[in-house]
This record gives structure tokens, sequence and C-alpha cells, in this order.
């Protein structure tokens, strides 16, 4: 996903998937951005309240300065990131872009990198999103042209099973922009139950 060439628009549902998120940034966090792009939203307007923050994007250049740390990647099967290290872990419209054969691993290297009682916070477009949006960036070039890239528009049952099945839970779902858009809060279990 490109975030070099956001648009006005793009920038504005950006802004506005972070005031759904806000809550969970908490003073003296760890937290890692996953596809946090050029612009680090997130972590730049955060950046008073956590502790340490990084960020991982293939459009970013690798840098460190006071409480941030952003690094260059492109997810494999993998992150490389010490085990039981973050508070928090966001997905801010990433998920969709993920090949889909990935996203197993992803969610168990959710719960290897996760502290105790750590979170993941996951925004996606819903189904009902994807003529609208299509319709928006190809006809209208509102948005950036990522809309392409999407691999796959998620319900809920996928989200609670890829949860389940990888030792988290989920602790809070709903929808937002008018249902177009939804809100997932997984919490890592004490003792990961793959059995269920």
């Amino acid at each position: 996903m490109n975030t070099k060439n956001f648009t006005l628009f793009d920038r504005f549902l950006s802004k506005y998937r972070l005031s759904v998120v806000t809550k969970y940034v908490e003073k003296g966090d760890v937290i890692l951005d996953i596809g946090c792009g050029v612009q680090h939203y997130l972590l730049t307007n955060f950046k008073h309240k956590f502790k340490l923050g990084y960020g991982l994007d293939y459009d970013i250049v690798n840098q460190q300065n006071e409480n941030l740390v952003l690094l260059n990647y492109r997810y494999q099967g993998n992150l490389p990131l010490k085990d039981d290290f973050f508070d928090k872990v966001f997905l801010l419209a990433v998920l969709e872009h993920i090949e889909i054969k990935d996203v197993v691993a992803l969610f168990l290297e959710f719960s290897r990198i996760l502290k105790k009682n750590g979170r993941v916070i996951i925004t996606t477009p819903t189904l009902q999103c994807k003529p609208i949006l299509e319709f928006i960036a190809f006809k209208f070039k509102l948005v950036a042209d990522n809309v392409s890239d999407h691999k796959h528009y998620y319900i809920p049952n996928e989200i609670y099973d890829l949860a389940r099945s990888s030792g988290l839970k989920v602790n809070n779902f709903k929808l937002f922009q008018l249902g177009l858009n939804s809100l997932y809060v997984l919490e890592k279990l004490h003792e990961p139950n793959f059995s269920k």
C-alpha cells in the first residue's frame, strides 16, 4: 500500500481513524504501528503519550529519535521484533492489504510480540464498503490508488476465528463511518487455548 500519494480525502480518513483509536494509546505504552505510512500519523500525534513507539512500513526510511523508531520493512511472515515487548499493536487500514495466506502467521506474531494482556487494535473496511471505495477511487480518484491493492474485506467471524486460533480474543468490536469501517480490539490471553 503506497502512502506517498495520499489525497486530501485519504488524510481526512486517516485522521478520522485516529479519533476512533486515540483512547487505546495510554501513558507509558510501548506501541507498534504496522503499516504506519510515510506520514506515521499515529506515532506523530501520540508521541507525548507513549513511552516508546515503533513504526513498520516499506515506504519509510529507517530512523530513530527520542521515543520513536521507524523501520523500513515489508511483512514476509514474521516481524523483526522481540517477544513479549509491546503493550499495543495497531493496524489501521492495513489488514486488507496483506496477502490472505500471510494473515494467520501475522496473528500468531501478534501473540508472540505482545506482553501479557497486550492488545491489538485493528481498523479495516467492511465488505459493504468495497463498492463505495472502488467507486470513489476509480471513478472520482478521491482516494489513493491503494484500493486496488485490497486483498480481502473481512467479516467479524473471520477476525474472531483468527484471534481464537492465535491465542487472542476479541474484547471489542464496533462499526464506524456509517458501518463502512470496523474496529476490533483483541487481547492476548494469559494462557492461549488453541483448542477452541
